[in-house]
């Protein structure tokens, strides 16, 4: 696990959102490691718990969830909550699909499977966009740290692969 920075409330908050306990689980130790706080949640009453309680700054939601599909949470989000950016994270890749994902309130669609690199781009991408590429005061020692994770990361995943 990465390090935590001192002031979590400085951090970027994601929350997950996923029936399947290893996407969770392998989006979630990425996130983490990349200076994210993460939450998640399994089911759309969880979402919406976790959306009220934990004040996200962006959400990566599945569409197949067991109690309601992921369209709908973004679209009862989007009532409830003004701008909360939204990242599609599902198996469903057809054209139907992603349209659907991208005019219900989602601002990127990504299939599985997936990067998760290519993943954590796309949510800084979507954080600048919507003015939250720094959160708060310490924009240098957010660059510096980002660096070295990045490379620690680098390192890490290289042993994970052999």
């Amino acid at each position: 696990m990465g390090v935590q920075t001192p002031a979590a409330t400085e951090q970027h908050r994601i929350l997950v959102v996923d029936d399947e306990p290893n996407i969770v689980d392998v989006v979630s130790m990425a996130l983490r490691f990349q200076g994210f706080a993460v939450e998640s949640a399994g089911t759309e009453r969880n979402a919406l718990a976790a959306v009220r309680s934990f004040d996200p700054h962006l959400l990566v939601l599945d569409i197949m969830l067991p109690d309601m599909e992921g369209f709908e949470v973004a679209e009862r989000l989007g009532a409830q909550r003004a701008r909360l950016p939204i990242i599609f994270l599902t198996a469903r890749d057809a054209t139907q699909d992603k349209v659907r994902g991208l005019t219900s309130g989602g601002d990127d669609y990504v299939t599985k499977p997936f990067s998760l690199e290519e993943l954590v781009a796309r949510i800084r991408v979507i954080l600048r966009r919507t003015g939250l590429a720094q959160p708060s005061s310490s924009r240098l020692t957010s660059r510096t740290s980002s660096s070295t994770r990045t490379r620690t990361r680098s390192a890490a995943a290289g042993r994970r692969s052999s």
